[in-house]
């Protein structure tokens, strides 16, 4: 049976999404937040049945994201009240808590995995002020954890000193990722420049942010140095026009479509927007600004939307299962339930994903 998604047969009914929107808003205990996620998450599933205008999955994508923000949100909230609670007081300066990944680019699916950061205000109790936010994300981290949202297998989250630090500590940190560029830096780079502030304060980010476009100014081998990092994935489709599938195993016969077909677009569009010095974190908003600034052309701005929609589709295709009570998305997605039309439009998507990869190394050229 060939999968086929009708987009608009799935987006949300305007009462519904403002109904679940304000339960949640209204919560006040993980357990209530908890029954949301479980009903939004079965009840707004992709049904098998046609496929609609791609402006149906940029819908459908904004409408989860904002569904998943507003639980984060709010359970961000419900920790920072547990803190009062438990004796350890409300925050002792401001903060901002930051969502990294496919979080921070608004393209979760309906399981994604924690991707976080936090940046606090800097305080003369140095010591006594990082014990308190380190304690405050690992309460945010094990709550979104019961929430079912799996950590990091990279460990990149807030409740690691690493990625949890003072507004003068990441600036710091931020110049020796700079100045050291190394593979591991660069990775860190690059997913520091998809933050976005999620609970909190906006300023401590945006100065942080600010810090971070001075340094690639002041370190201009640091966009050659994220070539490789971006160019690292390779899209799935051979010589011939073939796609790559998984050979052996329970996965033969399918695609990785995350890092086979999405995560080449996302990075290779993040580059010429970090060279552009586009803020925009969502790789919708990236490519936008890349036209408006007359980096692609128009004809070339609505062929990679088209492509990396479609990808975003199969993405949420490859649906999810539950695994110690969370949600872990699925990347793999047997070719054998895509009809012969999507199949065509795939491969003609993924040379443009190829094309794009090109065009990175054609800038970086010029650049040079």
């Amino acid at each position: 049976m060939f999968i086929k998604i009708c987009w608009e047969s799935i987006a949300l009914d305007a009462g519904y999404y403002a109904e679940l929107k304000d339960n949640i808003i209204q919560a006040d205990q993980l357990l209530q937040l908890r029954r949301i996620r479980d009903r939004f998450q079965h009840a707004i599933q992709p049904a098998e049945q046609t496929w609609s205008e791609s402006s149906s999955v940029a819908q459908y994508n904004a409408c989860i994201n904002e569904l998943h923000d507003a639980l984060i949100s709010r359970t961000i909230k419900i920790a920072e009240r547990s803190m009062t609670g438990e004796g350890l007081g409300p925050p002792p300066v401001s903060y901002c808590y930051l969502l990294l990944g496919s979080a921070g680019r608004s393209e979760q699916t309906l399981a994604s995995d924690q991707d976080s950061a936090l940046i606090y205000a800097d305080h003369e109790s140095a010591d006594e002020v990082k014990m308190y936010f380190l304690a405050f994300a690992q309460k945010i981290v094990t709550m979104l954890t019961e929430l079912g949202y799996p950590p990091c297998e990279g460990k990149v989250q807030s409740d690691q000193r690493l990625w949890c630090q003072s507004e003068t500590e990441w600036i710091d940190q931020l110049n020796h990722w700079f100045s050291d560029a190394s593979w591991e830096s660069v990775r860190y780079l690059l997913i520091v420049a998809d933050g976005r502030s999620i609970a909190g304060s906006s300023l401590l980010q945006e100065r942080v942010r600010a810090s971070y476009e001075q340094g690639i100014i002041q370190h201009p081998p640091i966009l050659e140095r994220m070539i490789d990092n971006t160019l690292h994935h390779k899209v799935l489709l051979g010589m011939l026009g073939q796609f790559i599938t998984d050979r052996y195993g329970e996965a033969a016969g399918s695609i990785d479509v995350k890092y086979g077909a999405y995560i080449p677009m996302v990075n290779s569009i993040r580059w010429l927007a970090l060279r552009a010095n586009i803020r925009e974190t969502s790789t919708l908003s990236r490519l936008e600004q890349l036209y408006q600034q007359g980096i692609i052309t128009e004809n070339d701005y609505f062929s990679y939307r088209d492509a990396f929609l479609q990808i975003l589709a199969l993405r949420l295709m490859a649906g999810f299962h539950t695994e110690n009570n969370q949600y872990k998305g699925n990347s793999k997605l047997y070719l054998s339930k895509i009809d012969k039309r999507e199949k065509r439009k795939l491969k003609h998507n993924l040379k443009l994903g190829k094309k794009m990869q090109r065009l990175v190394l054609m800038k970086f050229a010029a650049y040079k």
